[in-house]
């Protein structure tokens, strides 16, 4: 058995015990905290829980785009890398029993110690979308051109998916297979156009429903959508990985108070116990001689978090680099050196401009460009680029709010004229409350019944003065006034 066999058979053992410790026994009691009623309802095809979380999913979908990987979903570990694939119009994949590219020797992955080679603390790539025959498709693809794999007869799996690849320590790289014959300035493998190539470990949700080739009609997520309206009976809910998504409640209205605007904050993914998920896809000209596949650049939408305006801030950008050239690398002003077939992680600095009152979410795009470090090495194209996404929720720092309050002079002064209560704005904390040059009629506001009041309440700040209803000896008049001071930090929903 060949390193690469026997790798997939360690991965479809792993695979497959995950998969079968996920089945349910049992319907879990329906929860009538979950409320899905506002955009459909699973009949008896799902559970309240199982329905709840696919309707959120369902809303996702439509914020991820397109798809930006090639990757065959295979939670059971049947392929086999290398394996020469043909893609056909309309984005439909057909594996072919021939070997496209093998390991190279050396490179990857030991597979005795395929388990602990991941990061499941760091997410790759994470994705909520349509899948039809394991191959992932955007949220408005339209299934026609599916039809022409196989006859209207023909069964097809179509699957509402979440998946998160985590962070893969020592990656696989390939080169030409045995069946790899030159042609002209490419080369060619039968009718392959790709080839299965590195294993994808992580987790996934999805919900699966196998249908004929003449029910595939419409956009990907709308028909999805209306079979788990419809109710259907056989359609199965699979948790792999110990998948984990977080923010679905906010965009079903779970938990989002009524009358409040929805969550602008991204989903958060997390994996608890990684697995073997999914193969890429590559096409077959990264095997080809003199060859420059395009680098692996995760993510590929970073995510800065919550920034205040002009802030600087730094994340890492993971580069898998598969060719055998060293490369240099250059993001911005930039440049950093990525290894053959080796890979590094390059800093990617933002500090977001803008002028809006609360969280706005904003989003820039930069190009990461590479070329060989050597630039005279044999290398066609000459250069590679790839795009990634800065994504943030940012707003102005802070809010302040001022003013000046004064009772004027006055025998017995209208003290509660001076009462003040202020709330941050939306997406904002009380910092400060404060009065500032305060004056009254004792000069001080220390003594003779004068005081002036100023603190929290809620989320913002109350103000006021006392002070004493008549004259005081050696006084003509009563009077307050001071300057009342709010101050809110940055804090998005």
């Amino acid at each position: 058995m060949d390193p690469v066999t026997s790798r997939a058979t360690r991965f479809a053992a792993v695979a497959l015990a995950t998969v079968l410790a996920a089945c349910p026994s049992a319907k879990a009691p329906e929860d009538p905290s979950i409320r899905h009623d506002a955009t459909g309802s699973c009949g008896a095809g799902l559970d309240a829980r199982a329905c709840g979380r696919a309707f959120g999913l369902v809303q996702a979908a439509s914020g991820f785009g397109n798809v930006k990987h090639e990757v065959l979903l295979d939670p059971t570990s049947t392929l086999v890398p290398g394996r020469g694939i043909e893609k056909i119009d309309g984005g439909a994949f057909r594996v072919l029993p021939i070997r496209c590219a093998q390991e190279r020797a050396g490179a990857g992955k030991d597979a005795a110690s395929d388990n602990g080679a991941v990061d499941a603390s760091t997410i790759d790539f994470s994705y909520v979308g349509v899948s039809v025959d394991g191959a992932l498709v955007s949220a408005d693809a339209d299934l026609a051109p599916w039809l022409q794999v196989g006859a209207e007869a023909s069964e097809h799996r179509v699957s509402l998916v979440a998946l998160a690849f985590v962070r893969d320590l020592d990656p696989q790289f390939f080169g030409a297979g045995g069946e790899v014959a030159l042609a002209g300035d490419g080369c060619e493998c039968g009718r392959a156009t790709h080839f299965v190539g590195a294993v994808k470990a992580g987790g996934l949700v999805s919900y699966e429903m196998t249908v004929r080739g003449g029910e595939l009609r419409g956009r990907a997520l709308d028909f999805v959508k209306a079979r788990l309206a419809k109710g259907d009976a056989r359609v199965t809910q699979t948790v792999v990985g110990g998948l984990e998504v977080d923010g679905l409640d906010a965009l079903t209205g779970g938990t989002t108070t009524p009358g409040t605007a929805p969550s602008t904050k991204p989903l958060g993914f997390r994996v608890k116990n990684p697995v073997p998920i999914a193969f890429a896809v590559y096409p077959l000209a990264d095997v080809c001689r003199f060859a420059f596949p395009v680098p692996e650049v995760s993510p590929e939408v970073v995510d800065f978090g919550d920034v205040p305006y002009g802030t600087e801030v730094t994340r890492l950008v993971h580069v898998v680099n598969r060719a055998p050239v060293e490369l240099r690398a250059t993001l911005g002003e930039r440049t950093f050196v990525v290894p053959a077939l080796g890979s590094t992680d390059v800093p990617f600095t933002w500090s977001p401009r803008g002028d809006a009152l609360g969280c706005e979410p904003i989003m820039q795009e930069e190009t990461l460009s590479f070329v060989p470090r050597d630039a005279s090495a044999p290398v066609s194209p000459r250069s590679q680029s790839v795009r990634i996404t800065a994504r943030a929720r940012a707003g102005k720092a802070s809010f302040r709010q001022h003013e000046h309050v004064d009772t004027g002079v006055h025998r017995k002064p209208e003290y509660p004229a001076t009462k003040r209560q202020w709330s941050c704005p939306p997406d904002y904390a009380v910092a400060t409350c404060r009065t500032e040059r305060a004056e009254c009629g004792d000069g001080r506001c220390l003594t003779d019944g004068y005081a002036v009041n100023a603190g929290p309440e809620g989320n913002g700040c109350r103000f006021g003065c006392t002070g004493p209803d008549g004259l005081i000896p050696g006084f003509s008049s009563n009077f307050c006034r001071f300057d009342a001071v709010m101050e809110c930090r940055l804090r998005c929903r």
